[in-house]
């Protein structure tokens, strides 16, 4: 029995031996977060007017596959909206009686430009907007941030990149 354990200890410390690593190593892969997408800002100039419910709004969506079953069902979606004087702020935004809203599905997002007291808006012109994805995952991890604040929001992001989340 002895003889046996030795063999047996003898064959599997060869075995163990002789596993080596083939192949050269692989390029290293992008950095990136995928517990939130931060998106890149975008600028909206083409605004659809809605002629069917309320003549006096307009509408603008898009295509996003980063807006999962899982993120629509659990996660969050934050819309920025971008002023020259001020900055970042997020959506909804009343500005005077005009109003930006959003709404979000998988798959997709729509932006909506309104007056408040139901008469006709103003054409919105050029606007630019960030959209932040934030998986169920992301926002349990960070219980305290203010997702509503873009400075705060941003600064997630940023700690989760720099401590090389993927």
């Amino acid at each position: 029995m002895k003889k046996l354990m030795l063999v047996l200890f003898a064959g599997v410390s060869l075995f163990a031996a002789s596993c080596t690593k083939t192949g050269p190593v692989g390029p290293q892969g992008p950095t990136g977060n995928a517990n939130v997408i931060g998106e890149d800002a975008f600028t909206v100039s083409t605004w659809i007017p809605n002629t069917t419910t309320n003549p006096t709004s307009y509408s603008a969506t898009f295509s996003d596959p980063n807006l999962t079953a899982d993120v629509y069902n659990y996660g969050s979606f934050e819309l920025y909206k971008f002023y020259n004087s001020l900055g970042w702020t997020n959506l909804p935004d009343l500005d005077g009686k005009t109003t930006t809203v959003f709404n979000f599905r998988q798959g997709y997002f729509d932006i909506y430009v309104y007056n408040t007291d139901n008469s006709v808006v103003a054409y919105p012109g050029t606007v630019t907007f960030r959209a932040v994805v934030i998986p169920s995952s992301f926002r349990q991890a960070n219980p305290n941030t203010n997702w509503k604040n873009y400075n705060e929001a941003m600064k997630a992001l940023q700690s989760s990149k720099a401590a090389g989340l993927k």
